[in-house]
């Protein structure tokens, strides 16, 4: 997914600061003021939808050490600076990098009237956001007062927005997260057209479809809590993430997943090559098989090129939509094209309340 933000960074000096050294990866730089080009101290850096985190010292100088190459981003954050996103960390890191102070500024909307209160509003944006499940349910937000939510009468869809990062403790997988907010939508009424009243209520039942893109940063609340292990583990195994990380290790079905085209069950061979590429794997869809021949490609903004049925433990269906022919995924099951890989059933229905670290294993 892509995404927006006002955020400057001036480059310098490029090296590549993330080598291995005895199977251990250090990304490190340093962090200086735009204007003063003095470093920045206490500038929070992590990647995102980690727990790999730290801050810069007093020569702005940082240093994470992940296990292994991730699909994500670096992310640079200070509550007086523009936050900067770096594409690629792993790839060609900056040794110095330049971020912008922040503008103070009022947080402008057209304030319309509709007919739902905030109350209401807030109880649909965590069903949506955080989702209904066991570990959604137990979610809790510690600041809800800086989201904003707005409801557009005509289009009949609730939009949430803030400035700051919103703190989630979720207790049922033992974390406390940082959400930075870069889009959040939830689209109601009948399918085909929305009525001229528009929805009565924002139940679920009502729901059309939904869609939220987050940075995120991870904090273990419960690191030795056996239970709460198992927990993570029941839910990372009907994850998107550990689907692919059995893709890529010739893993299907000894993890008990099984792959259908057209309801009949398949080789992942016949429709998908596996290859080495550095420290990931580049997965191709091979041409001209069925998996190209999808007739549902007219419900997607871009090509379809194909798509595939997944059945976890024989009872648990997911369906995969690509909308590309190659990807790559790192040692944790993550993919590069998240933008252009969907997901339906399990694997879609999954909200911020289900999110594990994406190094999770």
């Amino acid at each position: 997914m892509k995404y927006c933000y006002k955020t400057i960074i001036i480059v310098l000096i490029f090296l590549w600061r993330c080598h291995a050294v005895a199977q251990e990866i250090t990304i490190a730089g340093i962090i200086c003021d735009e204007d003063t080009k003095l470093p920045i101290s206490n500038v929070y850096v992590y990647l995102d939808g980690t727990s790999i985190q730290t801050i810069t010292d007093n020569s702005g100088k940082f240093e994470l050490k992940p296990k292994s190459v991730i699909n994500t981003k670096l992310v640079i954050q200070h509550l007086s600076y523009e936050t900067a996103i770096i594409d690629h960390p792993f790839e060609a890191l900056p040794d110095t990098m330049y971020i912008q102070e922040q503008m103070q500024s009022l947080f402008e909307v057209a304030v319309t009237a509709d007919r739902f209160s905030r109350r209401q509003k807030m109880k649909a944006f965590h069903e949506q956001f955080l989702g209904m499940s066991r570990a959604g349910r137990s979610c809790t937000i510690k600041n809800e007062d800086d989201i904003q939510l707005y409801f557009n009468m005509q289009a009949q869809r609730l939009s949430a927005f803030s400035d700051k990062p919103i703190v989630v403790v979720n207790n049922y997988l033992g974390y406390e997260i940082s959400f930075m907010l870069i889009d959040f939508w939830a689209q109601y009424g009948s399918f085909g057209s929305v009525s001229v009243r528009g929805v009565s209520s924002l139940d679920n039942d009502n729901i059309q479809s939904s869609f939220f893109a987050v940075v995120s940063s991870f904090s273990d609340i419960a690191p030795d809590n056996n239970r709460i292990k198992q927990r993570r583990d029941n839910v990372y195994e009907r994850s998107a993430n550990y689907f692919f990380k059995s893709f890529a290790g010739d893993a299907l079905a000894e993890n008990q997943f099984t792959l259908y085209n057209n309801s009949f069950p398949v080789n992942y061979q016949d429709y998908f090559s596996i290859t080495d590429t550095l420290s990931q794997k580049t997965i191709n869809i091979i041409p001209g098989t069925d998996i190209n021949k999808d007739n549902r490609a007219e419900y997607f903004d871009s090509k379809l090129t194909g798509s595939i049925s997944v059945l976890y433990r024989k009872n648990v269906r997911s369906d995969i939509y690509f909308m590309t022919d190659s990807f790559l995924v790192d040692r944790y099951g993550n993919i590069d094209q998240i933008n252009k890989i969907l997901f339906n059933g399990q694997m879609g229905n999954n909200r911020a309340g289900d999110m594990l670290p994406i190094d999770y294993e």
